[in-house]
């Protein structure tokens, strides 16, 4: 019986040395750190990023692993030195990772201090070129603050010469709305004598026309009266009869 209970203890532990085994194989570094990451390695921002992230998932791998261990040398022959070994293994990955993190920091450190150098050199560029435009920025704003002081009293003077010369502008504003009207009745008045002048020779012409006219019909009537008179002297020296020399002639 009591070979069976031993042989049962035996092969549970040997189950669970390799499920133990299993684990500690899933919890080994993803990467070692100190092939990728050897001394001085580390030179730039991003590879700093990436070695804190390995050194980081290293620390959760080691300790995972010592748990691991921890457990498994419970149920070994020579705890003791077992765990001694999980114990400076445990030590040796936690400082490689130390080392690493390290050294990233130091360069991000670095990097900050160069970033803010850099930053403070072109502060202090561009105050040294400002304090050596500041004369110039002065004199140019009093130049525009004296620009814009004489444009005002010009401005000032010309009102005044305005208001000094109102008094003489009405005067020629006067005098040229009555010259305009005087010459506007001359004009006028030149119109009024065209109109009686065309009137005037229009009626002259008009009574020329019936002068005319009438000398026309009596000249006709003439005419027609003397056709006439040499008609009947025609017949009547045709018939061979007297013409009463005395007789007025016909009407």
């Amino acid at each position: 019986m009591r070979t069976r209970t031993e042989q049962w203890r035996k092969a549970s532990l040997g189950l669970a040395g390799l499920t133990l085994g299993v684990s500690l194989c899933a919890a080994q570094p993803p990467v070692d750190l100190e092939q990728r990451y050897p001394a001085g390695s580390i030179t730039t921002a991003g590879l700093a990023e990436q070695a804190l992230a390995d050194a980081a998932a290293t620390r959760e791998a080691v300790d995972a692993r010592y748990k691991a261990e921890s457990a498994r040398c419970a149920h070994v022959f020579l705890a003791t030195e077992c765990q001694d070994k999980a114990r400076r293994a445990h030590t040796l990955g936690q400082t490689q990772a130390h080392r690493v993190e390290v050294e990233a920091h130091d360069l991000q450190r670095k990097l900050a201090a160069q970033r803010r150098a850099s930053e403070r050199d072109v502060q202090q560029q561009q105050l040294r070129q400002q304090e050596a435009e500041r004369p110039k920025k002065e004199r140019q704003a009093q130049n525009a603050a004296q620009q814009r002081a004489d444009r005002a009293k010009e401005r000032t003077q010309d009102a005044l010469r305005q208001q000094a010369q109102a008094p003489s502008n009405r005067e020629r504003y006067e005098q040229r709305n009555a010259q305009y009207e005087q010459d506007e009745a001359k004009r006028a008045s030149v119109q009024l004598r065209n109109v009686a002048e065309n009137e005037r020779r229009y009626q002259d012409k008009q009574e020329r026309a019936k002068a005319y006219a009438a000398t026309r019909a009596r000249e006709r009537e003439e005419n027609r009266k003397a056709r006439e008179e040499r008609e009947r002297q025609r017949k009547a020296a045709a018939t061979g009869g007297t013409t009463d020399a005395t007789a007025a002639p016909p009407k």
